[in-house]
């Protein structure tokens, strides 16, 4: 079941929290609906509705899971255009995604093969080796925290959140340890609209 992660982002900060508690509702009723797979992708964002912050969103379905005593019935797949670098991928896995799709950093190398800039390479070579490239960074991260299985990784929370305001950190990332407190979902949903207008100018 495929759950599309967007907001109407000229709603700001409770539109944002308006969007989270569907997907929420979305991912119970794929469950009680018999899935046992949710996708959550920010794929087809358009003018008006930017993608929630795919961490965000994926720590906020994982927890509302954990409360709901539900959470070993389905798997999570975090598909985004977000996800780019190592630590990304950590986070996501640590806040309870089973698997990552980052089709924009697949779409990329496309483009940069289409365009010459990558040579002497075919596209499926170029994205097996960001694939292992990826999977590497995460093992080497794993073992760095003394974690040997990924399926002791998922879920683990084993980071801290630098920023994060109070409120957001106990409502979406629940048991995370935050000593410097910082944005709330407001300034979280303007840093996504400043984006979102570049993508979607005039």
């Amino acid at each position: 079941f495929t759950v599309y992660c967007h907001y109407p982002v000229a709603l700001g900060g409770e539109g944002l929290r308006m969007a989270i508690d569907n997907v929420r509702a979305q991912v119970s009723d794929a469950i009680a609906g018999g899935a046992n797979l949710v996708i959550l992708s920010d794929r087809y964002a358009d003018a008006e509705n930017a993608p929630i912050p795919a961490l965000l969103v994926t720590a906020a379905a994982h927890l509302h899971l954990v409360r709901e005593k539900t959470r070993t019935q389905v798997g999570l797949v975090v598909e985004t255009g977000e996800a780019r670098e190592v630590h990304h991928f950590c986070l996501l896995l640590g806040f309870g995604a089973g698997a990552v799709n980052p089709y924009l950093a697949f779409d990329t190398l496309h483009d940069l093969l289409r365009d010459g800039v990558l040579a002497d390479i075919t596209e499926r070579k170029a994205i097996k080796s960001y694939v292992k490239a990826a999977g590497k960074g995460i093992l080497k991260v794993m073992s760095k925290m003394g974690i040997s299985t990924v399926a002791s990784y998922t879920g683990a929370q084993i980071f801290e959140a630098v920023g994060l305001a109070r409120p957001v950190v106990d409502e979406y990332f629940t048991g995370t340890a935050s000593r410097i407190e910082g944005v709330d979902l407001e300034v979280i949903a303007a840093e996504v609209a400043a984006r979102h207008r570049i993508a979607f100018p005039d």
